[in-house]
């Protein structure tokens, strides 16, 4: 009372209760019981190590474009995009107009060079230009970040989930990771692309759909929504300031839209076996771009998504669940309040889709590189059932790791998903790209030299990190460059 102290101490949790419901849960179970069964039918089909990796040559174009797509897009993209936009603006979109700009050196340069080798490891092009050292560091580094990755897009989906059904995060991290392992160490590469082909376009229609029903749901509808946007600069798409902490016009470009971009398509093991499973060169272009107009045209209905976040909870704030911890959940809530049942069950089943495309294709790159780059390199003789055999336990060994991993990380807080797996992407693959720029354009950079700017690239973008406030977009940037001008300062004969 009001003049009277006590010692009492009160504590009050909010808390908002939540159901799934049975046609929800139908429509998901159906779904994952669908990719259980490509794994089985592509399983039958393979006749070989070859096969496993490759998919035998037997992709199409179109089929090889949309699975790079599904495989960049990942549940990151599918729910922290949107979350963003909600937060803040357009920002990030500037960098996917990089990646038609980043096709081309791609198609010119580095295509040939991945074609004619036509070893499943993209590492083994390394070995050839430089040493065997530099292929299996590469190899090395790209399999943790691969593990590093699944263990992201497996715990990002199960937070959301966990807010929005009330199901525990650790029996969705276990869920979501079995079921993908399964079915890609059953079904090899090919069961991967053909699964990313099915999930892609459930979430690509799943994003259309729900930006169409948020920006229609807004008070004054369409033309309400684009009101509301504009006059609180929710569409502004550059920052126009040289501040190198922010993500800034210059920033996004340079940093997310060319560097990321160059490392994702140039030195990725999942993006470049792609390439590989292709009949020929020029197919394996059209899938580059096929993969480019997907990431530029239908990409944007992510922010359009996270716009529309904004204005209908602006227009209807009584909806708004203030108990959300976790701003990457947004989406996701949006879909079990405002949604029918079943097709809420449609959406979230999207959320797996992203997941599962992109964890699928990990495991299937790290079983293949590690299979390449290490089993068979040392051991030349391994029988093709025996190669095959360490393939698929590699898949099981590398995905129950990433699942653990993820385990761990749901005990963690992270403020941004998409910034932290940006600044992961940035510290772990700077150094490969430069190492692919060195391969391809400066045929005078030879193998001390290389691994020792790597070397290089790699401390530096650290001590960026650890002693400087620079953007996380910049790391990968910064990584190419200090690489690729300290091999060269480095290639004198009497070094190399």
């Amino acid at each position: 009372m009001p003049g009277i102290r006590s010692a009492d101490i009160y504590r009050i949790e909010a808390r908002h209760e939540t159901h799934f419901g049975t046609a929800n849960w139908t429509v998901l179970a159906l779904y994952l019981l669908a990719m259980l069964g490509m794994g089985i039918y592509f399983m039958r089909r393979e006749n070989g190590a070859d096969d496993f990796f490759k998919g035998g040559g037997r992709i199409p174009w179109w089929a090889a474009g949309i699975s790079i797509y599904a495989t960049m897009l990942s549940a990151i993209t599918y729910m922290a995009i949107p979350a963003k936009a909600y937060a803040t603006d357009w920002t990030y979109y500037p960098m996917l107009w990089m990646i038609p700009v980043v096709g081309i050196p791609v198609m010119r340069y580095y295509l040939p060079y991945f074609r004619r080798l036509k070893a499943a490891s993209t590492y083994a092009i390394l070995e050839e230009r430089f040493n065997l050292a530099t292929r299996l560091m590469a190899s090395t580094l790209f399999c943790i970040f691969m593990v590093a990755r699944m263990a992201l897009v497996m715990y990002l989906p199960s937070l959301a989930l966990t807010a929005v059904t009330g199901i525990d995060i650790y029996l969705c991290i276990i869920m979501m990771g079995l079921v993908t392992i399964i079915y890609c160490t059953m079904g090899g590469v090919e069961a991967v692309i053909w699964g990313d082909v099915v999930q892609g376009c459930i979430l690509v229609g799943g994003a259309i759909f729900a930006a169409v029903y948020l920006w229609a749901g807004t008070e004054g509808g369409f033309a309400g929504a684009w009101q509301l946007a504009t006059d609180n600069d929710k569409m502004r798409l550059f920052v126009w300031s040289l501040d190198y902490r922010r993500v800034t016009f210059w920033v996004a470009i340079i940093g997310g839209g060319i560097a990321n971009n160059l490392i994702s398509y140039t030195s990725d093991q999942t993006v470049i076996q792609r390439y590989m499973t292709t009949k020929d060169e020029k197919s394996a272009g059209r899938s580059i771009l096929v993969n480019s107009f997907m990431s530029v045209c239908i990409s944007v209905a992510f922010y359009f998504i996270g716009t529309g976040l904004y204005t209908f909870y602006k227009t209807h704030p009584q909806s708004l669940d203030i108990t959300t911890a976790h701003a990457d959940a947004i989406f996701p809530y949006f879909m079990m309040s405002q949604m029918p049942a079943g097709l809420a069950g449609l959406l979230i089943a999207a959320i797996f889709a992203a997941t599962m495309s992109t964890i699928s294709s990990n495991i299937n790159s790290v079983s293949t590189a590690f299979s390449v780059d290490f089993i068979q390199r040392f051991r030349p003789k391994t029988s093709d059932v025996a190669l095959l055999r360490t393939a698929r336990w590699t898949c099981v060994v590398s995905g129950l790791i990433g699942l653990g991993i993820a385990l761990l990380m749901a005990t963690w807080d992270i403020a941004s998903l998409l910034d932290y797996f940006n600044t992961i992407l940035g510290l772990l693959t700077s150094g490969l790209g430069g190492l692919f720029v060195m391969a391809v354009f400066f045929p005078c950079i030879k193998g001390r030299a290389a691994l020792t700017g790597f070397i290089a690239g790699e401390a530096a973008v650290f001590l960026m990190w650890l002693l400087t406030d620079v953007n996380f977009f910049l790391f990968g940037a910064a990584g190419i460059v200090v690489s690729v001008i300290t091999a060269l300062m480095l290639s004198q004969k009497s070094y190399n």
